[in-house]
Parts: structure tokens; sequence; C-alpha cells
């Protein structure tokens, strides 16, 4: 279930992210993109120490949106 919620996202946003890279540069798309990524993990470690799945499948969506967008950059 995690690497779905991860997965389903970046069936469209890998492309949606290489129009915006082209949109505000890509140095503060790789930056924004980062920044997202670690939000995410965040959102995954402190729904781990809560023990709450949903709040780690939040998380992980969050993450893979800042990951595999950031792949393309």
């Amino acid at each position: 279930m995690l690497y779905t919620v991860y997965a389903i996202p970046n069936l469209v946003l890998p492309l949606v992210g290489g129009i915006f890279l082209d949109k505000v540069g890509q140095r503060n798309g790789l930056l924004l993109f980062t920044v997202i990524l670690c939000l995410g993990q965040g959102i995954i470690m402190l729904g781990g120490y809560q023990l709450s799945f949903p709040l780690m499948l939040v998380g992980r969506v969050i993450f893979g949106i800042g990951c595999e967008s950031m792949y393309v950059g």
C-alpha cells in the first residue's frame, strides 16, 4: 500500500514537473521539489512515531510527488 500511494501520482506528475521546471527554472524547481520531498519524509516519520498508518500514507504521497519530479530535474 505504501508503494502504491507513492506510484499512483507519478503516472502524470513527472510530465507536469518537467513543464514546471521549464517555467520556473531548474534550480528553483529542484529546490522546491527537494523541500516537498523532505516534508513528505518528515510526515512519514511522524506517522511512524505516532503509529498512524493513514498519516504515513499521506506522507508517502507527498514524498512521491517531490521525489519523481526531482528525478526529472
